[in-house]
Formats: structure tokens, C-alpha cells, sequence
């Protein structure tokens, strides 16, 4: 491993902005005055799935006729925020007779298969008899906890100069956290190649790195 892969890793760890080495040296210090100082915090996000008591319901149903019967009922999830239990596959559907006699004696189920988590079938079997066929599958809902990760080491925002950011491609979201020369406490969401402000411009994106992305932006003179 370089040293220069070394020296990333490094700041992966501590998420820390490095301003550009060659505007550094055309510029006397005396002269740059931060606009601001800024730390980098980045947000992960861990999705966890809950039992709810609400079933997922799919029906179908034929009708009297010659020969064989067959239908397939559809599952789906009741809401955008919940899945299927997928290893909920041994449940008896409901059948209803729609002619008189006992059709459903003669039901004969096939096994409930999951294309997905949001969508799962189940086939049936009716002989030349009537009835509807109704499955209940048990249903998770989805729910998402997110924590901040301890913040980079604090950085100047130098006029004229660029700045790096690390942000680690599995995080949810990621943002800046500075204390403006005014006195303003300023927060700029941190979204791929968008500016951050006027005074903040994109730059470029390195993503040559396998867990990480190296934001590069520029401060506005």
C-alpha cells in the first residue's frame, strides 16, 4: 500500500478537509482571512423491521365450470413503509363456497412463493367448482434509526482555497457545521456535486477509492 493510500485511509478515519497545497504557497497567511471555521459530520442510518399484527391479504376466486379451475391470488404489502414476512409460508387460506354443496372440499393449494419482499403469489386448484380463496401473510413494518458520527477536525474556510471532504458512501446524509467569521452558525447539507453556498462552490468528485467519495470544493474569494 502508498503512502497516498495511507494518508487517505487516515483522513477516511478522522474525516477531515485538507485545503489545496498550491494556492497555500501563492498566498502570504497574513493576507487570507478564514471566512469561517467548519467541521464535517456525516449521518448513518440502521433500518430494523418490526412484527406488526396487520396481515397482507390476496384473493381469488373461479368460477363453476367444466374441467379444472385455477386461480392465483397476489400479496402485497398494506403500506410503503412495511414488507412481507417471507418466512410466514404455512398458512391455511380461507375458502368460500360459492355454489351450494362443499367445493372447497376439493381445494387443492399450491405453496406461497415470494418474488420479493413486497409481492408474493399463492395458486389454487378448484376442480370444476366455484369458490373465492383468500391468504393472509404476516407483515413487518420498516423502521430507520440514524446517528451522527463523531465530527472531522475543524477547518478553516480560506478564501481562494480548495478544501477536501470525505464522505463514506454509506452514509445516509452528511453536512457542515461552521462558525462564520460574522458570528453566524451556518449548517450546508453536503449533496454530491451541488455548491454548498455562493461562497462555497463544487469543484469535483473523486470516487476512485472503494468505500469513499473525496468532495472538493472552493472557497469564493
Amino acid at each position: 500500500m502508498n503512502s497516498c493510500i495511507i494518508n487517505r485511509l487516515a483522513l477516511l478515519a478522522l474525516w477531515v478537509a485538507s485545503v489545496d497545497q498550491g494556492l497555500a504557497q501563492s498566498q502570504s497567511p497574513d493576507a487570507i482571512k478564514p471566512i469561517g471555521t467548519c467541521v464535517a459530520i456525516q449521518t448513518n442510518g440502521t433500518t430494523v423491521d418490526m412484527p406488526i399484527g396487520l396481515r397482507a391479504e390476496g384473493s381469488c376466486q373461479t368460477a363453476e365450470g367444466d374441467g379444472a379451475q385455477n386461480c392465483t391470488a397476489e400479496i402485497v404489502p398494506t403500506g410503503a413503509d412495511i414488507i412481507l414476512d417471507v418466512t410466514d409460508n404455512t398458512g391455511i387460506p380461507a375458502c368460500l363456497a360459492l355454489m351450494q354443496g362443499n367445493p372447497c372440499d376439493f381445494v387443492q393449494n399450491g405453496p406461497v412463493i415470494f418474488q420479493s419482499q413486497r409481492h408474493a403469489t399463492q395458486s389454487f386448484s378448484t376442480g370444476g367448482y366455484g369458490v373465492r380463496l383468500t391468504t393472509m401473510i404476516r407483515q413487518k413494518r420498516l423502521q430507520q434509526t440514524t446517528s451522527d458520527l463523531p465530527p472531522s477536525a475543524r477547518f478553516p474556510l480560506n478564501p481562494g482555497r480548495l478544501f477536501d471532504v470525505l464522505r463514506n458512501r454509506y452514509a445516509i446524509a452528511a453536512r457542515l457545521e461552521c462558525s462564520m467569521a460574522n458570528g453566524d452558525q451556518r449548517i450546508f447539507p453536503i449533496v454530491d456535486d451541488a455548491d454548498l453556498s455562493p461562497n462555497i462552490r463544487f469543484v469535483s468528485k473523486n470516487s476512485s477509492e472503494p468505500t469513499f467519495d473525496i468532495l472538493t470544493y472552493r472557497v469564493m474569494p
